[in-house]
C-alpha cells in the first residue's frame, strides 16, 4: 500500500521497525525497576525518593505528549521521531554515570520525553496508513511487538544488575537507541502528507482541537476506555519491587520473572483482540476486555491479605490480558475519530493513561506497602471508570 502525496510517494514502514520505535519507551520506563532497591542504597536515598525515577519519569512522559502529537501533525512524523531518539540516547548515557540522584532524576525526565515522541508517534503512523478495523489490527500488531520491550525489560535488566550492577542497565539503553537511530534512519520514511514544506496550521488552531476533541463523546469514552483501563500496571512497578525484593526477601531476579510472566499476557491480550474483531467488532471487543479488568482487580483485592508470589500473580495475569485486549481497540478508536488530527488524539489519550499512570505510581509508593490492598483498591477504581468509558460508547452507538 502506498500513500501519493503531491510530492512523493511514501511506503509503508515495517510493522517490526515501529513496534521498536513504539517499545523504546516503555523499556526506558520498566527496565530498571528491580533495581530502585540498589540505587537508593547506592546513593544514599529513601527507596520513595529512588522511585521518583519511575514516577517523574511517567509525569514527564505524559505530559509532553500534549506537545508531541501536535508537533508530528504540525512538521511530520520522521523529524519528531529522530529528535525522540537522539533525547533518549543522550540521557540514557547520563544515567549511566550520573554521581547523585538528582542527576540520575533529570536524566530520567529527558529520558521521558525522548521516549514519549518514540511510542506516540508510530500510533499516529498506523493511522496515517490504514482506517477502521485494519488500524485496529495493525495497531494490535505494533503493539504486540512493543510488548517485547515490557516482556523482556525485566529479564534484561535483571541480568545486567545482578551481573553487572544497576548502571549496566541504562548503558544497554545507550546502545539500544543507537542501533535503533540506525536502523529508523535508513526504513523510516514521512507519512503524514504535508502541504508544501510543512502543515501551516497555527499552534493555536492545533490546541484548539483538543477541545475539538473532548467535545466528542466517542472520542472521551474511548479514551476513558484506554487510559483507566491501561494506566493501572504502572503502580504495579512501584509496589511490586518493595513487596517482592524487600518484604518476601527474594533477589531481584526472582521479581523480574514475576513481571516477565505478567507481561507476556499483554500480547497475548494483543492476539486474542486481533482474532476476535472481525466477529465482536471494537466495541464489543472492548467491552468484554473491561469486564476482565474488573474481574481481576476484585480477585487481587480478596487475595491482598496473602503476601504470597502466586497471591500476587494470578490476578495480576488476568489484570495484564484485559490490557492487552483493551490497548489495540480503544487507541484505534480514539485516534480514528478524526484521522486528520491522529497525532493530537493519540497525545491526548497517551496524556490521560500516563498521567493516570504517574498519579498512582506516585500514590502508591506514599502509601503503606504492608500489603497490596491499596493496589488492589486503585486498579477496581480504574477498571470500573474503564468500563463506563466502553458503556458510553455504545449508548452513542445505540443511539445513533
Amino acid at each position: 500500500m502506498f500513500i501519493k502525496s503531491k510530492k512523493r510517494y511514501v511506503g509503508n514502514p515495517s510493522t517490526w521497525l515501529l513496534g521498536a520505535l513504539a517499545a523504546s519507551g516503555p523499556l526506558a520506563l520498566s527496565i530498571h525497576v528491580q533495581s530502585v532497591p540498589a540505587i537508593s542504597e547506592e546513593l544514599e536515598v529513601s527507596y520513595s525518593v529512588a522511585q521518583l525515577t519511575v514516577s517523574l519519569f511517567l509525569i514527564t512522559f505524559a505530559t509532553s505528549q500534549l506537545i508531541i502529537g501536535p508537533l508530528s501533525d504540525k512538521i511530520g512524523r520522521r523529524p519528531v521521531i529522530f529528535g525522540g531518539l537522539i533525547l533518549l540516547g543522550i540521557s540514557s548515557l547520563a544515567a549511566t554515570f550520573a554521581p547523585s540522584i538528582e542527576l540520575l532524576i533529570l536524566a530520567r525526565i529527558i529520558q521521558g520525553f525522548g521516549g514519549c515522541a518514540t511510542l506516540v508517534v508510530p500510533r499516529a503512523i498506523v493511522q496515517d496508513l490504514y482506517k477502521g478495523l485494519k488500524a485496529a489490527k495493525m495497531t494490535a500488531l505494533v503493539a504486540m511487538v512493543q510488548s517485547i520491550a515490557p516482556l523482556s525489560a525485566p529479564i534484561i535488566g535483571g541480568i545486567l544488575d545482578n551481573i553487572f550492577g544497576w548502571r549496566a542497565v541504562f548503558a544497554f539503553l545507550t546502545l539500544f537507541t543507537f542501533l535503533l537511530s540506525i536502523w529508523a534512519l535508513g526504513y523510516l520514511k514521512e507519512t503524514r502528507v504535508l502541504e508544501g514544506k510543512g502543515n501551516k496550521t497555527r499552534w493555536s488552531e492545533i490546541f484548539i482541537r483538543y477541545i475539538r476533541l473532548l467535545s466528542n463523546r466517542t472520542y472521551v469514552g474511548y479514551t476513558l476506555a484506554f487510559a483507566a483501563g491501561t494506566s493501572g500496571f504502572f503502580g504495579f512497578l512501584a509496589i511490586g519491587p518493595v513487596l517482592v525484593i524487600e518484604r518476601m526477601s527474594f533477589e531481584p531476579i526472582i521479581f523480574s520473572l514475576l513481571l516477565m510472566f505478567i507481561t507476556l499476557q499483554f500480547p497475548f491480550g494483543n492476539y486474542v483482540a486481533s482474532r476476535i474483531n472481525n466477529r465482536l467488532g471494537i466495541d464489543r471487543t472492548l467491552l468484554f476486555g473491561a469486564i476482565i479488568g474488573v474481574v481481576a482487580s476484585v480477585i487481587l483485592f480478596f487475595l491482598s491479605s496473602e503476601i504470597t508470589l502466586l497471591a500476587i500473580l494470578f490476578p495480576m495475569l488476568i489484570y495484564a490480558l484485559s490490557n492487552g485486549i483493551l490497548f489495540p481497540n480503544a487507541m484505534a478508536g480514539a485516534v480514528g475519530v478524526d484521522p486528520k488530527i491522529a497525532g493530537t488524539a493519540a497525545s491526548f489519550a497517551g496524556f490521560c493513561q500516563l498521567g493516570a499512570g504517574a498519579f498512582i505510581s506516585f500514590l502508591i509508593s506514599n502509601l503503606s506497602t504492608e500489603t497490596i490492598a491499596p493496589y488492589a483498591l486503585s486498579l477496581i477504581f480504574l477498571s470500573i471508570v474503564a468500563l463506563i468509558g466502553v458503556l458510553l460508547i455504545s449508548s452513542i452507538s445505540k443511539a445513533s
